[in-house]
């Protein structure tokens, strides 16, 4: 594993470690858990808009008029 320094104010720390007390985790496992979640989160987003991209290009290529023209030419 790699290892990442993450540098804090000292109120911003106290408040971190409360935090990761209560929960019952490492400060380490709160961190880790926090990217996983973001990471995710945003390949669901990008996989949504692909999901949009797709549906808006299907209408857009899915009509008669345009088969018509473009099958001479396939």
């Amino acid at each position: 594993m790699k290892t990442i320094t993450v540098k804090l104010p000292e109120d911003e720390n106290k408040e971190l470690e409360e935090f990761v007390k209560k929960r019952g985790l490492s400060k380490s496992e709160f961190v880790r858990h926090l990217i996983i979640e973001k990471l995710d989160r945003n390949k669901k987003e990008k996989m949504g808009w692909l999901l949009i991209a797709e549906k808006s290009m299907n209408k857009l290529l899915d009509n008669k008029k345009d088969e018509e023209k473009l099958s001479k030419y396939l």
